[in-house]
């Protein structure tokens, strides 16, 4: 009798051994949050001028590393949005910084690689969601609203996140234009882009003051962001890639010839235009500043009303 109880005993507590060794397995490998979101659920993407991102997931206190992957691209009617999973664009990765002083494309290539990517795509560490710049066919990415299912996976579990993302896609005009800053005697600038043909590679910079008489832009100055030894001046004569080809002043505009577009060369960078003048145009020094991009080709005129 003794012998059996001991030996009950030993079962017993090789059991509960057993039991607390699947329980610490379970622990280690980890926890999978059910708080798993965006930051925001809906974003607003015009596509074409700029890399659009969600930002990444907010993952709560979820043991890394986490895997993210889109499981499946949905319209607005719950039917999986095939052609927009299929849909591949030509991108580049970059190793070095993009600083729009690369004068030839050798130099630009030597900074990156080129890509295919699917034209939703994902960060599979972060879960950051990217539509690339290059996502310009309308026919295969058409305008509406997209439905994202987003799957994380971690040592603990895989699931599926339904709906994790809301994305209304339109498209982005073929120019880009951000305000900026003014300072000295201005109280703003109204800048404005028209395409007047959509063939050729010439821009027309018209600057008006504010009774809307072109000024002469040889009184017009960029704003050097350099040093005497390295200048980096911000201006119409700088517009990378050895940009313009030509640079022509006459009194009442500029007229510049530009090798190709989008300018600049490299799709979802911009441009900064920063101008001022000392005094012989309001009669005080004023400054302004500006992000541009042009994305087709063409003949453009741009305008850029001071206000004071």
């Amino acid at each position: 009798m003794k012998t059996l109880i001991k030996k009950s005993g030993q079962l017993l507590v090789l059991l509960a051994l057993f039991i607390t060794s699947c329980k610490k397995d379970d622990s280690e490998q980890g926890f999978l949050s059910p708080a798993l979101k965006y930051p925001n659920t809906t974003i607003n993407a015009a596509v074409g001028a700029s890399l659009i991102q969600s930002g990444a997931m907010i993952t709560d206190e979820s043991t890394k590393p986490l895997e993210f992957s889109i499981d499946a691209i949905r319209y607005e009617d719950g039917t999986l949005a095939t052609k927009v999973m299929d849909y591949k664009v030509d991108t580049y990765f970059w190793q070095a910084e993009y600083t729009g002083k690369e004068a030839t494309n050798k130099e630009l290539d030597a900074k990156r690689t080129k890509v295919v990517r699917p034209a939703i795509d994902i960060n599979p560490e972060n879960g950051n969601v990217i539509i690339y710049p290059e996502s310009t066919d309308s026919l295969q990415l058409t305008k509406g609203k997209y439905i994202i299912d987003v799957k994380v996976k971690n040592p603990a579990e895989e699931r599926i996140i339904k709906g994790a993302l809301t994305v209304n896609v339109t498209y982005s005009p073929p120019f880009y234009y951000r305000f900026s800053g003014i300072d000295g005697k201005l109280t703003g600038i109204d800048v404005s882009f028209k395409r007047l043909q959509s063939t050729g590679n010439k821009i027309t910079v018209y600057t008006l003051n504010k009774e809307g008489v072109p000024i002469d832009p040889k009184k017009l100055f960029g704003y050097d962001y350099g040093t005497a030894a390295a200048p980096d001046l911000k201006d119409w004569h700088n517009l990378g890639l050895s940009n313009p080809t030509k640079y022509t002043e006459f009194p009442d505009r500029l007229e510049l010839e530009i090798a190709g577009f989008p300018l600049p060369f490299v799709a979802g960078q911009v441009l900064t235009i920063d101008m001022y003048n000392n005094g012989d145009v309001n009669g005080a020094y004023f400054n302004y500043w500006f992000n541009m991009a042009i994305l087709k080709e063409g003949v453009w005129e741009v305008t850029i009303k001071l206000n004071y």
